[in-house]
C-alpha cells in the first residue's frame, strides 16, 4: 500500500512537466474556441446559433468535422479553412505528444526517477550497482530502507533486481550536473559511494556534502592510505578500503577456523566466533553471565538443537552441544578455546 501511494504521488509530480510544457497549447485551444464561438455567434447568417452551439461548431472545425453549412461571411470562411489546419498541425500533435509522454513512461527516465525520489525523505542514495553495490542494495532492501540508485552503465545486469523491488535507478555519471538534485539529495539521510573508481566516489561525496553539509557519507576506497587521509582531513569517518575491511578477517580466520568475522573498533581488533561446546568442556554448566563477565565478551546467539536464541538471558545455562556465537578480542578467543578443549580432553583421558 505504501508503494502504491508513493507511485501515485510520483505520478502527480511526473505530470507537472508535460502539463507545464503543454499548458500554453491548451490555453491557446481554449482561446481559439472562445474566439471562434464569438465569431460564429455574432456573424453566422444561415441560422441563429447559441453561444454554446457556436463553440461546438468551432470545436468541430478544429477536428476537421464541420457541423453547419458553409457561411457567407468572409471571416467565417477563413475560419473554415484555417481551423482544421491548426487542429491538425498544432492541437492534435500536442495531444499525441502529451499522451505519448504519459502512457509511454520509461521508469529509467530522468523525469520518473526524479519524481520517485521526490516522494522520499531520509532515504539512502547508492552510487554504483556493481557487485558490491548490488550486495549493499540487497541489504538495504532487506532492512526496508528507501533507496535511490545512481549507475552509469545503462546495460547493468542488476537493474532487474532494483526494478522488481521498486527501487528507482538514475542512469548517469556521478559528475553529471544536476544528478544529485534528481535523486533528492537535500532530503536524503546518507549517500553510499561504492563504485570501483576512487576519484568518482570521492567527487560525488564532496558534491553531496556541498549541497547538504550534514549528510552521512559512506565511502568505498581501493587505496587504503587515501581512505585514512580522507577520514582524518575531510570529516568522512566512514571511508573504507577493501584491504582494510578484509585484512582482519583473512588474518584471524587463517589461524582460527571458528572466526566468522573480524573488524576494528577504536583501534581494537574484535572477532566474531562460533564455538561448539564440547562434551566435558568447562564451559558446560556455566551461566551465560559467568562467560560474559569473566571474559568481557558479548554473546550474540546460543543455538541448542534446531532452536537459536539471540542475545540469550544472562541467567541461562550453557550445555554441552550448544553452539555459541560471541564477540571478543583474539586473545580472549584463545582462552575460551583452551577452557573448552581442556575440559573435554580431561574427560576423554578419564575414560
Amino acid at each position: 500500500m505504501q508503494s502504491r501511494r508513493r507511485r501515485f504521488r510520483a505520478w502527480l509530480i511526473y505530470l507537472r512537466r508535460p502539463i507545464r510544457e503543454y499548458l500554453p497549447l491548451f490555453g491557446g485551444l481554449v482561446l481559439l474556441l472562445l474566439l471562434g464561438g464569438v465569431a460564429f455567434y455574432g456573424l453566422y447568417d444561415k441560422r441563429e446559433l447559441s453561444f454554446a452551439e457556436a463553440m461546438f461548431v468551432t470545436f468541430g472545425l478544429i477536428l476537421g468535422e464541420p457541423t453547419v453549412d458553409w457561411p457567407e461571411n468572409p471571416l467565417l470562411e477563413v475560419f473554415y479553412y484555417l481551423l482544421p489546419i491548426l487542429g491538425l498541425v498544432v492541437v492534435l500533435d500536442g495531444i499525441v505528444r502529451f499522451s505519448y509522454y504519459v502512457f509511454r513512461r520509461d521508469e529509467m527516465s530522468r523525469e520518473w526517477v526524479s519524481a520517485m525520489a521526490n516522494t522520499m525523505s531520509n532515504h539512502v542514495i547508492l552510487y554504483g550497482l556493481g557487485k558490491v553495490g548490488f550486495r549493499i542494495l540487497q541489504q538495504l532492501v532487506a532492512l526496508k530502507q528507501q533507496v535511490v540508485v545512481i549507475e552509469k552503465d545503462p546495460q547493468c545486469p542488476n537493474f532487474a533486481y532494483a526494478r522488481n523491488h521498486g527501487v528507482p535507478v538514475r542512469v548517469g555519471n556521478g559528475r553529471e550536473e544536476g544528478i544529485l538534485e534528481d535523486v533528492n539529495v537535500r532530503q536524503a539521510a546518507s549517500v553510499i559511494c561504492c563504485t570501483s573508481d576512487d576519484l568518482a566516489n570521492l567527487e560525488l561525496a564532496m558534491d553531496a556534502r556541498k549541497l547538504c553539509p550534514d549528510i552521512r557519507v559512506v565511502l568505498r576506497m581501493y587505496d587504503q592510505e587515501l581512505a585514512e587521509k580522507i577520514r582524518e582531513t575531510m570529516n568522512i569517518p566512514l571511508a573504507f578500503s577493501t584491504a582494510m575491511l578484509s585484512a582482519p578477517l583473512f588474518a584471524t580466520a587463517s589461524f582460527d577456523r571458528s572466526v566468522i568475522n573480524a573488524f576494528y573498533v577504536d583501534g581494537r581488533l574484535l572477532v566474531v566466533a562460533r564455538v561448539t561446546v564440547e562434551p566435558g568442556s568447562k564451559l558446560a554448566g556455566m551461566k551465560v553471565e559467568e562467560l560474559v563477565r569473566g571474559f568481557q565478551l558479548v554473546v550474540i546467539s546460543q543455538r541448542r538443537g534446531p532452536n537459536t536464541l539471540f542475545h540469550p538471558p544472562l541467567e541461562g545455562a550453557i550445555e554441552a552441544g550448544d553452539v555459541l556465537t560471541y564477540e571478543c578480542d583474539p586473545l580472549t578467543l584463545k582462552d575460551i578455546h583452551t577452557l573448552n578443549r581442556a575440559g573435554a580432553s580431561a574427560l576423554a583421558e578419564s575414560r
